[in-house]
């Protein structure tokens, strides 16, 4: 049922922008660091490491983006009549999820190829490892951001889900200074640029990915008792 789900969200995704936004910023955003750092005297490490960071810092509000535009879709499809008719509610409902953490998957992929294709042709020896595990990081750690943005877009509409996605970008931003230097691990919008982040740079993520793994699988089981629940509601904008 999942399976047919999928594709039935696909065929609805195949003509929104987010679709092609998901190919179009890797190309921009790489070509972008591509170019600034032709003519800039940064080490190599830190160039990589400042890369991911500025992806992850923007990935919340992406995030936001995507899945508010996602959900008005279905709004705008008779008030969420095709989720509330359905056979099987959850899974269209988990559905919207599990195809958004797809395209992110995909674009972080894309992202990670291009820009570490641009990074080898301009004589940077680094393993293609670090880029596509970087990449892989902030999408893992985008995991319940997915979850709890697709709860907040379904109960209070497109705008709360892009304001709280811009606030979860500044927040992310933010713990990435010294005042997230320690508390950057309990704060869940801070992970996608702080995972790839303090990877690259050596440090130590066995405490950060254990509270990671404990909210995220706490998330997916709340998101399956408030799918089983959800009956709809009528958002003013």
């Amino acid at each position: 049922m999942l399976l047919k789900s999928l594709r039935v969200d696909s065929l609805k995704m195949k003509r929104l922008p987010i679709t092609y936004a998901h190919i179009v910023i890797p190309v921009l955003i790489s070509a972008v660091f591509l170019a600034y750092y032709k003519g800039n005297s940064w080490n190599d490490a830190a160039k990589i490491s400042a890369f991911f960071e500025a992806i992850g810092a923007g990935f919340p509000v992406l995030i936001g983006i995507f899945t508010a535009n996602l959900v008005e879709l279905e709004q705008n499809a008779g008030e969420y009549q095709n989720i509330l008719s359905a056979r099987h509610k959850i899974t269209a409902l988990v559905s919207k999820v599990v195809i958004l953490n797809m395209y992110s998957f995909c674009s972080l992929f894309l992202t990670a190829l291009l820009f570490g294709a641009g990074m080898h042709v301009s004589g940077v020896q680094q393993s293609a490892k670090a880029y596509f595990l970087s990449a892989a990081l902030i999408w893992i750690a985008g995991i319940p951001l997915y979850i709890w943005q697709m709860i907040i877009a379904f109960c209070f509409g497109k705008g709360a889900s892009v304001g709280v996605g811009i606030l979860g970008g500044l927040v992310s931003a933010l713990m990435m200074t010294g005042l997230g230097s320690i508390i950057w691990k309990y704060v869940p919008v801070a992970w996608t640029a702080r995972f790839p982040t303090t990877y690259l740079q050596g440090g130590n993520q066995g405490a950060a990915l254990t509270i990671f793994a404990v909210v995220t699988m706490a998330s997916m089981v709340y998101y399956i008792v408030w799918a089983s629940r959800w009956e709809g509601r009528k958002i003013s904008e």
